[in-house]
């Protein structure tokens, strides 16, 4: 086999096995906190399930690119012909499906985001307000309840002239510093790393539902904050969140790509907003714990560059193309 190819091949075995690895640990971690064997406090559930989602493709690609390619480049000899089995090529196949169905929904996603932006940029009214007096509100002729932060350079908030003219003024601050708490928490840019991490959490039911209840949280979380641990706050948030629930409806119209129309959310929403004890909005500083995970990264990535691991990488991937069928 060619050498280019088999390192490829070796490469992407490696990111899969890494990845099916980890994703099976991260969805039993999920199987085991949804039947009440492991507890998650509600204030650190945003980042707990964002970094449970993101591990196994994170981690596999640091272990690809930081200890397997410089291991084979540092003790693989040249000239030397070998050949993977069926098994390497079958781990090489799911690892690269795996990485190209990432890149199709990164694709997809950012295509879709943009024909959207572009669509309600060319409808919307001139920016006339401010949220929290730093981000643009941009007010759309559309009958659609739509209120929605777009953007990661340049954050936006989009409010539809029929949330306008249906919200009391209460009502209206109150969604946009829900918006505003989505945007003060990179909320976007973590919903674009979710879309695009090459994980193989969806072989399992509980693997699925954790990108499912991450989004509630950060949810959750976004109302905690914009209501501050007011009762009068949180009742005017949850009478948005109805009168949007009754707009939607009677519009006939589909969902998309807002929590105000996913029915189920939504009620969930408005069911923690009247129990006042849900309302905490003491979760963990966003720079302490995005400092903690780089930090952790780091530090893994050190270890794992050492030359002793790169050897041991390099007798393990000698041992599985020896002896695996």
């Amino acid at each position: 086999m060619n050498e280019v190819l088999f390192t490829l091949v070796l490469a992407l075995a490696w990111f899969g096995a890494v990845n099916l690895g980890l994703s099976a640990m991260a969805a039993a971690t999920w199987w085991l906190v949804e039947r009440g064997a492991v507890r998650l406090r509600a204030r650190s559930a945003p980042a707990v399930l964002l970094a449970l989602k993101l591990l196994p493709g994170v981690v596999a690609l640091v272990f690809t690119f930081v200890v397997f390619l410089p291991a084979q480049w540092r003790f693989e000899p040249e000239g030397v012909d070998e050949s993977a089995g069926y098994s390497l090529i079958a781990l090489g196949l799911l690892g690269g499906v795996t990485l190209a169905l990432a890149m199709r929904r990164a694709v997809r996603d950012a295509r879709v985001t943009r024909t959207l932006e572009r669509g309600w940029m060319a409808r919307a009214a001139e920016a006339r307000r401010l949220a929290g007096g730093r981000l643009p509100v941009y007010f759309l002729p559309d009958a659609a309840p739509i209120i929605s932060l777009a953007g990661l350079r340049r954050p936006r908030v989009f409010m539809a002239r029929s949330v306008v003219e249906a919200f009391t003024e209460d009502e209206l601050d109150l969604s946009l510093a829900h918006e505003l708490a989505h945007h003060a928490t990179r909320d976007n840019l973590k919903r674009v790393l979710v879309a695009c991490s090459p994980d193989l959490l969806g072989i399992w039911s509980s693997g699925r539902a954790l990108e499912q209840r991450w989004r509630a949280a950060v949810e959750f979380a976004a109302d905690a904050r914009a209501v501050r641990g007011s009762e009068e706050r949180a009742v005017s948030l949850a009478s948005a969140l109805l009168k949007v629930a009754r707009l939607a409806p009677a519009l006939g119209l589909p969902t998309a790509g807002s929590a105000f129309y996913d029915g189920t959310l939504l009620w969930a929403r408005i069911d923690r907003l009247l129990a006042p004890a849900t309302n905490d909005v003491s979760a963990p500083p966003l720079a302490r714990v995005w400092s903690v995970s780089l930090g952790g990264m780091t530090l893994l990535a050190a270890v794992l560059a050492a030359e002793a691991v790169w050897f041991g990488v390099h007798l393990a991937t000698e041992g599985l193309v020896r002896f695996l069928p």
